[in-house]
């Protein structure tokens, strides 16, 4: 059920990045805001997914990469304010003109980037703790997850590359899980004997 739980944030973003216009204009600012309204739910989804994924990781490494883990759901969470909803919003209400939203669009960008780094070295973390504990059965989802975690920070969910990133990120963190529970209940079967 985990593993499921942890791959669905990302599950869903590629199917709703299909549908992500690639330019805001007059044709697409309706579905730009609305898209952006759902978004701002399941965007810090997929941080929670990191921070279950983490909750295996030594102290050492589980508080700073959960710190980073906030740092992109608030980071990552004013972009999808700013440039989605309020430049949405900002286009429908100048009549399709978006040359208003232009501020926006800059310093959500801005934000956008942090929030998509400090996912990335989440997902590092992630990534060398699966490896060092499950050593060749983490393979897999660490390199889906690093691949998609590297995507994620210049393509957002736009079709084609941000579509790739969301779906390997939820490969990469269902893998990553998968392999922490066959190496727990291998654990678990040799204490009971």
């Amino acid at each position: 059920m985990r593993t499921l739980l942890v791959a669905l944030p990302g599950l869903v973003l590629a199917g709703i990045g299909l549908t992500h216009p690639h330019h805001l204009d007059a044709s697409t600012a309706q579905w730009w805001q609305d898209m952006h309204i759902i978004l701002a739910v399941i965007f810090p989804l997929l941080g929670a997914a990191q921070w279950v994924l983490l909750a295996d990781a030594p102290r050492y490494v589980r508080y700073p990469a959960r710190a980073a883990t906030f740092g992109y759901v608030v980071f990552y969470g004013a972009l999808d304010a700013l440039a989605g909803i309020g430049g949405g919003a900002m286009t429908l209400a100048n009549g399709g003109r978006t040359s208003a939203d232009e501020p926006l669009f800059k310093i959500g960008n801005q934000l956008g980037t942090v929030g998509a780094w400090c996912f990335f070295a989440a997902s590092a973390a992630i990534v060398v703790c699966a490896l060092l504990k499950h050593h060749l059965k983490a393979i897999p989802g660490a390199v889906f997850l690093l691949l998609g975690s590297y995507l994620f920070l210049s393509s957002h969910i736009y079709w084609p590359k941000g579509v790739i990133a969301c779906a390997c990120i939820a490969i990469g963190m269902a893998a990553i899980s998968y392999a922490s529970a066959s190496g727990r209940s291998v654990i678990e079967d040799s204490t009971r004997t």
